[in-house]
């Protein structure tokens, strides 16, 4: 839910006059769960037993994100409705929130490993990816869609929240008992030997060949996945028509991980993602294509709505496939004895790898937009970027395919750190 709540707010900064270099600074606030590693062996470590070893962390931080949405509701509409937003302070505070809701998921992370019997490990995967997207698409679609059928505003929706949140916490902390960890296979090592851990994680030659593919295989998609929605916004496009379009993909997908599980629940997970790969890089040229061709929305365009929801399609096919053939690989290669710090230094550099591109793209698409008459081309940044990342997905798939499911045949035991001391 604060991923989700984190889109909504760039869509109003554009509504405000932000730039996209500003826009480029609020991206900032969802790095924590690119940073989380750094603490992760403290959850991993540091716990009452008697309370639960992820309970620990997992209830205590949701309580506070609640508390911290029900905050941030009394002050957004002065931070965001001011003659000039205030950008810093929103990224600080939405930060913060990140913050505390990655601390969580280090520790729903470690508790997932475990959570489910052997049997049915394999679909951790699909619990993980439904429960995500559900909460993305609530934080996303459903605080858009309330603030335009006038039932609620953003503030509200942040406060309604915190509440839920304060309350489903403690239904959980009363409810859900935690299972004690009664094997020494599955004990947690110490911090500092969590922290070296980390270091031999490193030194694995799969956990090296996975850090490249996830440094790089989001490369093609970044300027589909942050400047493209405001690129539509810009050239007239409703931000509630974009927020009614992903209400409508919502029920697909929440299921597509289900239908993905047949897949995902083999030896080699990731294969399902290189089978949709070229299918999303292609959405990036199309995606420019509609761009370049908006239409006037004073009459419903249906024919440009119908390319828009078939791009949009196969954008979220692809995406949430891909999402759960990285989340099954994770599951299937962890260790157990220091899961929530294996689990967050894997989710580490697929985050990294995900919101690093993004981030530098706002800054470059602001770089490469020439419209003055003293330019000597006049360019829009976007468009440079879309050639950009269209050849980079195309180069990518063409080399990494043979590195990947290589990687994917190697033997569980070369993944796990407790096997090799």
């Amino acid at each position: 839910i604060p991923l989700g709540l984190g889109k909504v707010v760039p869509m109003i900064l554009v509504d405000r006059g932000a730039s996209y270099a500003d826009l480029g600074t609020y991206s900032l606030q969802s790095w924590p769960y690119s940073l989380k590693l750094l603490w992760a062996p403290f959850v991993d470590c540091l716990y009452l037993r008697k309370f639960g070893r992820r309970k620990t962390w997992m209830v205590p931080t949701q309580i506070l994100i609640g508390i911290m949405m029900i905050w941030i509701s009394w002050r957004l509409d002065a931070l965001l409705y001011r003659e000039e937003p205030d950008i810093p302070m929103l990224t600080l505070l939405f930060g913060s929130m990140n913050f505390l809701s990655a601390t969580q998921d280090t520790a729903v992370d470690g508790w997932a490993l475990t959570m489910l019997r052997k049997e049915n490990a394999a679909y951790q995967a699909t619990c993980n990816a439904v429960g995500q997207t559900l909460g993305f698409t609530l934080g996303w679609t459903g605080a858009t869609l309330l603030e335009q059928m006038e039932l609620m505003n953003l503030s509200g929706f942040l406060y309604c929240m915190g509440i839920v949140f304060v309350l489903v916490t403690i239904i959980i902390a009363v409810v859900k008992p935690e299972e004690q960890q009664h094997s020494s296979n599955d004990a947690p090592e110490g911090i500092l030997e969590t922290y070296g851990s980390i270091y031999g994680m490193l030194k694995l030659e799969p956990i090296r060949t996975l850090i490249v593919v996830l440094f790089t295989w989001k490369l093609a998609f970044a300027v589909v996945d942050s400047v493209a929605p405001i690129k539509f916004q810009e050239y007239g496009v409703p931000k509630e028509h974009l927020t009614y379009m992903g209400s409508v993909l919502m029920p697909l997908e929440i299921m597509l991980p289900v239908f993905a599980s047949h897949w995902t629940a083999g030896s080699m997970p990731l294969n399902l993602a290189l089978w949709v790969y070229p299918f999303k890089v292609a959405t990036v040229p199309m995606t420019a294509v509609l761009a370049y061709w908006t239409p006037s929305m004073v009459a419903f365009p249906w024919g440009y709505w119908t390319a828009m929801m078939v791009v949009a399609l196969i954008g979220s096919v692809t995406t949430e496939w891909m999402f759960v053939s990285q989340i099954a690989l994770f599951a299937k290669v962890s260790d157990p004895a220091i899961g929530g710090t294996y689990m967050s230094f894997l989710n580490t550099m697929a985050n990294l790898g995900q919101k690093l591109p993004p981030t530098a793209t706002f800054f470059l698409v602001d770089r490469f937009t020439c419209h003055e008459d003293s330019c000597f081309f006049k360019t829009d940044g976007f468009y440079v970027m879309t050639a950009a990342c269209t050849i980079i997905g195309v180069v990518w798939f063409a080399a990494a395919v043979g590195p990947v499911r290589r990687m994917q045949l190697r033997d569980v035991s070369e993944w796990r750190i407790s096997q090799k001391k």
